[in-house]
């Protein structure tokens, strides 16, 4: 979720004129206020609210924190399969007859595990709320786990282990997560023993490690009052066991820089991975970060790397960087694609333009640029109750108050040169960087 967060706020597609942004910017700032309220349910849930019947449309995000980083070394994969589980049948309704109601209902529930928490989905029409509710509590709380799904989706998993061996973004995203922190669960994969190993037990016993209402954060938006989200509350979420949470794992120490990491693999192209120290998003340059990635490599073809490694010289098809937080590790990472006879010279421009910001700096042009995009922008991501679910979800689960949606946009404002120069200084160094490339590159060692 956190990482979400991030994109959401340091990435950005092609920008458009500064003063189309600015005016972009100024509407959205006086029209859009996101009503977020803290409510908490007759039988003690808590949630953020967002009250809005202009659609007849409700959407829910539910948030768990613990999740594959603290999952069994012998038994890793095992918290995705759990999830994914959830929804191939529960109470009377098999696989099929669970898929078939959703369908009916024209709604959807969903669950999904990442490093650090597991996440739960709901959608639906106003009209079929509380049946909705009573399919996303069966799937919580009365998971079949029945063997044949479960087989199925291991056999896929197995396919998944054999393939994944050719695929240049699996590689290089392990190749460096263990250069990064070899030592850590986030270097950890799925192997075919943990695949094997993974029952229906194990399930369950993920399934009551990680869902309880300690670490519960939910997020309701949508033609829905406080009442009616006290009874959603209440049905879904009020029967979990208080629990507590699950025991943390060990911060991520990152290793030394390794300059360049190798991996051959027979393809035209070359994937390019590079990463370097980050900070995490409480952190007070984390606001300042997003207006100096913007410059260097988040602003789509307005980045400095955008800009000198392909279109002044065509050695990519694209190029990108942004930070990317994890609860026990924070990085700045960035991509690149090209011919594998360009890859030398794309790496020498991208570490010689990242050594040139380093060093000079941002211009006063460049800040007030990046501040007008990110704000302008950001009326877009509030556009629908999907989206302002997902933004307002993923301020909740990493740590912001309620009213931090509405204050975003200022406190971009009132980042100034010195700020991101600050962070330039602080991060951009070429020299913390880690550089992997998967493929056949012409040149390099």
């Amino acid at each position: 979720m956190r990482a979400l967060l991030a994109i959401a706020l340091a990435f950005s597609a092609v920008a458009a004129p500064a003063h189309a942004q600015r005016n972009q910017a100024e509407s959205a700032a006086s029209r859009h206020a996101i009503p977020v309220r803290e409510i908490t349910s007759p039988g003690g849930v808590s949630a953020w609210l967002v009250s809005d019947s202009t659609v007849p449309m409700i959407v829910m995000r539910a948030y768990w924190r613990g999740g594959s980083a603290i999952e069994p070394a012998n038994m890793i994969g095992v918290t995705g399969v759990m999830t994914d589980m959830l929804t191939e049948g529960s109470g009377a309704l098999d696989a099929n007859a669970f898929k078939e109601r959703l369908q009916e209902l024209n709604m959807s529930v969903s669950f999904a595990a990442g490093w650090d928490g597991v996440a739960m989905s709901m959608t639906t029409l106003s009209e079929n709320r509380d049946a909705a509710i009573e399919m996303a509590r069966m799937a919580l709380h009365e998971p079949r786990f029945d063997a044949e799904p479960l087989g199925r989706i291991k056999r896929q998993m197995l396919v998944g282990l054999r393939t994944r061996e050719t695929n240049p973004s699996y590689i290089a995203n392990l190749a460096l997560d263990q250069a990064l922190y070899p030592d850590h669960p986030y270097a950890r994969r799925t192997s075919r023993e943990g695949v094997e190993a993974i029952s229906r037990a194990a399930l369950q016993e993920r399934r009551a490690a990680l869902f309880n209402r300690a670490t519960l954060q939910v997020t309701l938006v949508g033609d829905i009052d406080e009442a009616q989200a006290g009874v959603l509350l209440d049905t879904i979420f009020g029967p979990l066991p208080q629990g507590a949470a699950q025991p943390a794992p060990p911060e991520a120490q990152l290793s030394a820089p390794t300059p360049l990491i190798v991996r051959q693999l027979p393809q035209p192209q070359s994937l390019v991975l590079f990463a370097g120290p980050g900070i995490q998003d409480e952190d007070p340059d984390w606001i300042p970060l997003a207006v100096a990635n913007y410059i260097l490599g988040g602003g789509g073809f307005s980045s400095r790397l955008m800009a000198e490694v392909r279109e002044a010289r065509g050695l990519v098809y694209g190029i990108g960087m942004g930070p990317s937080v994890r609860d026990y590790s924070a990085v700045i990472r960035g991509s690149a694609q090209t011919e594998n006879g360009d890859v030398r010279e794309a790496i020498e421009v991208t570490r010689a333009e990242m050594a040139r910001l380093y060093t000079e700096g941002a211009t006063q042009a460049e800040v007030n640029d990046a501040i007008t995009y990110l704000t302008g922008s950001f009326a877009l991501d509030l556009d629908s109750n999907v989206k302002i679910a997902g933004v307002v979800h993923n301020y909740q689960a990493s740590g912001r108050d309620a009213d931090y949606v509405n204050r975003r946009n200022d406190l971009i404002r009132a980042v100034t040169r010195e700020d991101v120069n600050r962070v330039i200084r602080r991060l951009f160094n070429p020299e913390s960087f880690t550089f992997v490339v998967v493929g056949q590159p012409e040149g390099l060692e």
